[in-house]
């Protein structure tokens, strides 16, 4: 059953997260309340929802920013949210207070933000090509680290020590960030993955590699290591499409990916308007939603890996209803659906 959160955005939907400890959901949009061209008028481009244990999302508030919200990521204790958005620049929302701190700034909009635990830092990627990490302690507004990279970023993930990065020019960065941000210096590189734009990326929970999802409808399961016998395991496969004649087929963009948190599958997010839950090891797919109005901008499953959320939004797709009405549904997972193929845990 897929189930509506209250108050959900008016216009195109950037990002949906769940907290790290907490049924907090997180929502970014481009929403249009009053002209977001003008300073004058605040958008409500932040919205914060409480995931209860029936999937009702319930309002309970939101940050009112002057320019659309590009992503956004939980940190401390679910207590504070940072975003990037289209003004260039890299902000703080405390829960509490309600207030917004601005921690600095790109020369281009920021398409991605991670939050790094230890290190207390907000990593930022931007179309400036230039990844930039701002410690949240201080307000100098200038990085504590920076590297600048072939292309503009496009995705981004954070596991632990490991940041990918995925950029225009169709190339994939990994970091470790272990011994701090020596490792901006020396990442480890992969061309070419995908022969079209990678639009998302996702670590394994394992650490082992990540998913990288493209504009084509492709997936590409790829491994860190380079052992002979590990990247004889990598390979990818087609997923959102639509045939339209026994010889060829529609591409749609496969918008986001994320991983269950305790059985290793996980779910892509299309601009066909399905969501879809694969077993990677496995190559096989375990289950997909019935058709969706329009694009499915943004998929999360919360820490626990009973729910899954699901943004339902424009996003320049070829089909799907390009006036219906933006959404945010929680669907209930239970364990069954998402064990890997072959499974007894």
């Amino acid at each position: 059953m897929l189930v509506p959160i209250d108050d959900p955005p008016t216009d195109v939907i950037s990002r949906v997260v769940f907290g790290r400890s907490r049924n907090l959901l997180s929502t970014a949009s481009w929403d249009k309340v009053g002209s977001w061209r003008s300073r004058r008028h605040a958008l409500q481009t932040l919205r914060i929802h409480e995931v209860d244990e029936s999937n009702r999302g319930r309002a309970l508030g939101s940050c009112k920013w002057t320019s659309p919200v590009l992503d956004c990521a939980f940190l401390e204790d679910d207590r504070k949210v940072a975003f990037g958005d289209l003004e260039k620049n890299v902000n703080v929302f405390d829960l509490e207070t309600g207030k917004v701190v601005t921690l600095g700034s790109h020369n281009a909009p920021v398409r991605c933000v991670q939050y790094h635990n230890k290190l207390n830092v907000v990593i930022s990627g931007g179309w400036d090509k230039r990844l930039r990490a701002f410690d949240v302690r201080i307000s100098a507004k200038r990085p504590v680290a920076e590297v600048e990279i072939y292309g503009k970023v496009h995705c981004m993930d954070l596991l632990n020590n490991t940041l990918v990065v995925g950029d225009s020019m169709k190339r994939v960065y990994i970091y470790d960030i272990s011994r701090g941000f020596s490792g901006f210096a020396t990442p480890e590189t992969k061309d070419g993955v995908l022969k079209f734009q990678y639009r998302s990326i996702k670590c394994f929970p394992d650490n082992r590699g990540f998913a990288l999802g493209s504009i084509e409808g492709r997936v590409a399961w790829e491994y860190f290591s380079k052992q002979p016998e590990t990247v004889s395991q990598q390979y990818a496969f087609k997923c959102h499409r639509k045939k339209t004649s026994p010889e060829s087929d529609v591409a749609y963009a496969v918008n986001s990916i994320d991983f269950h948190p305790r059985f290793g599958t996980f779910v892509t997010g299309g601009a066909d308007g399905l969501v879809c839950a694969w077993d990677g090891l496995s190559r096989k797919r375990l289950w997909r939603t019935t058709s969706l109005p329009t694009a499915v901008s943004s998929v999360s499953f919360n820490s626990a890996g009973d729910k899954l959320a699901i943004a339902i939004s424009d996003v320049f797709q070829l089909e799907g209803d390009p006036a219906a009405r933006p959404c945010v549904l929680v669907r209930g997972i239970n364990s069954d659906e998402c064990k890997p193929r072959n499974s007894t845990k």
